[in-house]
Formats: C-alpha cells, structure tokens, sequence
C-alpha cells in the first residue's frame, strides 16, 4: 500500500506532466527558444533557413564577424 507522500509525490508529478504537455502543445517545441516567435517547431533548421532568405543577411552576418575579430583581439 501507498503511503500518503508517495500519493502527494505521484499527484505532483502529474501536475507537472500535464503543465509541460500544455505548454508544448500551444508554443510548439521551441517554446524555450529565444526565436520562439519567429520559430515553426524546428528553430535550427528553419531559422536558419529564413535567415539566409532575409536580404540583409550578409550584411548582418559580416557585421558579426567583424565584432567578433575585434573581441578576439
């Protein structure tokens, strides 16, 4: 037989599924994602993949590299 903490334990842990599997249901799989707006449930590749359409990218992605040259030093 259960005792009455192992019963609290299991009610608690259940909570917490159900919070977590709500959450991954209405913001996807990268609803921890800092690009989580701009995210379709695959951040690494799709984001990747939008930025490289964005017209500004090389301009931004040089603006990167420059800095960090700079830091490096």
């Amino acid at each position: 037989m259960m005792n009455v903490s192992t019963i609290i334990a299991i009610l608690i842990i259940v909570v917490l599924m159900i919070v977590a599997i709500r959450y991954l249901y209405k913001h996807g799989t990268c609803g921890g994602c800092p690009d989580a707006p701009n995210c379709s449930g695959h951040c690494h590749k799709d984001l990747i993949n939008r930025l490289k359409i964005d017209p500004k990218y090389e301009e931004k992605s040089a603006m990167i590299d420059e800095i960090m040259k700079k830091h490096e030093k």
